[in-house]
């Protein structure tokens, strides 16, 4: 029997989750209630619950705090949140503390003992896995997903690059499948969420378990399949000795409705499935694979949330986009000069462009990477840049935007944080040496210093050293000179333990006339009328 702790402050619903459902049939034993968190955490230390069903909001000790503070107790417990509140925050926060489940009052009976079904048989599962040969079962199933994962990796660059599959008997023994002569087929299942790129973690949580979604509905209805997530989407293989296109159609329908019940964890999730042609050669597998990416790209402009499918007729056949030599120059040249405001005002021209003509999605994402191939060029000219990580991002970016103005509203966005972090770098560089030229300056200003003594210390040109040094104390070098030694001569004036002359001396001059025209020009009156002030 699986122990349970239920926590909630009211007790009508601390009753009603107690009645709701056969605890001991499904296999638990209520160890205790709890009607705020202090209990719950006491009861937890106590009982060693198996299963933790909390509110989330409660006096004292919230649910959620009850939630981290339980699993620093109990590392392995599994937590049920049951709450009236549909925030997004709330299901979020929920899951990055591990949450098995959110469930959304009234609780209803028939969910509930699902639920409790699907812990019960995961929490036996886990206790079978403790022992070796279930260890070893598991390895192997993780390497056959991770294999098939591989393949869908590779039929994807055999699409970029224009290739074909070799045979499926050589498919067969690289990757453990079993395909033979039939249909095959790629369709990139595309959830959406709004502004994906502010919740990242949650878009990554969401793809997880979509994934999870579509390995399980595969298994009963492909003779061969493989997934695995993209930039794209879900990345689907599906091998049917004997094609059935109503099955097919039922099979997406329960993976798309499923995906879309997660809607109270992520609000407004809309499904698009992008179909690519059916094949009757494996070898043309990557063709399929790159009709269903063309079709996930003109989903931005218009088709998502549906059923996009290339035997259909829903691709749009456009010419592809190719940017204009100068134009690709001059954004080039902006990015060069690391200009972030031209950069921005270019890609809004351009937006502008190619939604007044109507452009497919396909032909919007070449745009894109074009402006941002072209600017990343210009500013590898100046700075260091990690190609390979930008671009993913960028094109992780574009796949996560539902329209073209958030696509080059994020790529606008993108370009000007990098543009922003290579300055503040350029800053810290440049503000790092400034500050041991005004060390040494402090510890030598009694010394006839000049400028190239200075700018040679800190292995500066002297012209360059000169626009810094103004640039970051805002004075030049011998202003900024001169005021540290008048300073200091006003310190030694107040004591009135020196003359004028030694106090001139004393900060490095020689010259007394030339001193005391110095300091008057600084502090309005003569050095001398300074130290009556002070005597």
């Amino acid at each position: 029997m699986l122990k349970v702790i239920i926590a909630d402050d009211e007790p009508k619903v601390n009753l009603l989750l107690q009645k709701i459902v056969d605890w001991e049939k499904l296999g638990y034993q209520i160890a205790g209630t709890a009607n705020d968190g202090e209990r719950a955490l006491q009861l937890i230390e106590e009982e060693k619950p198996d299963v933790l069903m909390t509110d989330i909001r409660m006096p004292g000790v919230d649910g959620m705090e009850l939630i981290r503070r339980a699993k620093e107790l109990r590392p392995d417990l599994v937590f049920i949140v049951v709450s009236g509140y549909r925030q997004f925050e709330y299901a979020q926060t929920a899951l990055k503390y591990g949450v098995t489940d959110y469930l959304l009052k009234p609780v209803n009976a028939e969910e509930l003992t699902q639920l409790l079904i699907r812990i019960r048989e995961e929490e036996e599962k886990k206790r079978r896995l403790d022992n070796w040969t279930a260890s070893v079962d598991r390895q192997l199933r993780e390497n056959e997903w991770k294999k098939r994962e591989q393949l869908v990796d590779n039929l994807r660059e055999y699409a970029q690059e224009n290739r074909e599959l070799n045979g499926y008997e050589s498919l067969n023994q690289e990757y453990g499948c079993d395909f033979h002569e039939g249909t095959y087929q790629v369709i990139i299942i595309k959830p959406d969420i709004p502004s994906a790129e502010e919740h990242g973690d949650a878009y990554r949580i969401m793809m997880k378990r979509s994934l999870s979604v579509v390995q399980k509905v595969l298994e009963q209805f492909a003779d061969e399949s493989a997934a695995a997530v993209h930039a794209e989407g879900i990345m689907v293989v599906i091998y049917k000795e004997k094609y059935d296109p109503v099955q097919l159609r039922q099979f997406l329908t329960r993976v798309r409705r499923e995906i879309e019940n997660q809607r109270d964890l992520f609000w407004g999730i809309i499904v698009t499935m992008a179909m690519g042609g059916e094949k009757h050669r494996i070898q043309e597998l990557p063709q399929s694979m790159k009709e269903a990416v063309q079709l996930c790209k003109n989903r931005i402009t218009g088709g998502k949330g549906g059923w996009l499918s290339w035997d259909a007729g829903d691709n749009e056949t456009r010419e592809d986009y190719e940017m204009l030599p100068e134009e690709r120059k001059y954004f080039q040249e902006i990015g060069e000069y690391l200009d972030s405001k031209k950069i921005s005002m270019e890609v809004a021209r351009t937006e502008g462009i190619m939604t007044a003509r109507r452009a497919s999605g396909s032909q919007i994402y070449d745009c894109y990477m074009e402006i941002s191939d072209a600017v990343l060029t210009g500013i590898r000219q100046n700075e260091k840049l990690d190609i390979d990580k930008i671009r993913k991002d960028l094109i992780y970016g574009f796949y996560r935007c539902t329209t073209t103005s958030e696509a080059f509203g994020f790529l606008r966005e993108y370009i000007s944080d990098l543009i922003e972090n290579f300055e503040k770098k350029k800053e810290t560089k440049e503000q790092k040496p400034i500050t041991e030229a005004r060390k040494y300056i402090q510890e030598h200003y009694l010394e006839p210093l000049k400028l190239e003594d200075v700018s040679k210390h800190i292995g500066f040109n002297a012209t360059y050293f000169s626009s810094v040094f103004k640039k970051e104390t805002g004075k030049n070098f011998l202003d900024y000179v001169t005021e540290l030694r008048m300073n200091k001569a006003k310190q030694l004036l107040c004591s009135g333990e020196m003359s004028v002359n030694d106090v001139a001396e004393a900060v490095g001059y020689q010259d007394l006339k030339y001193f005391s025209r110095l300091f008057k020009k600084n502090a309005g009156i003569s050095p001398s009328d300074y130290k009556k002030m002070y005597q």
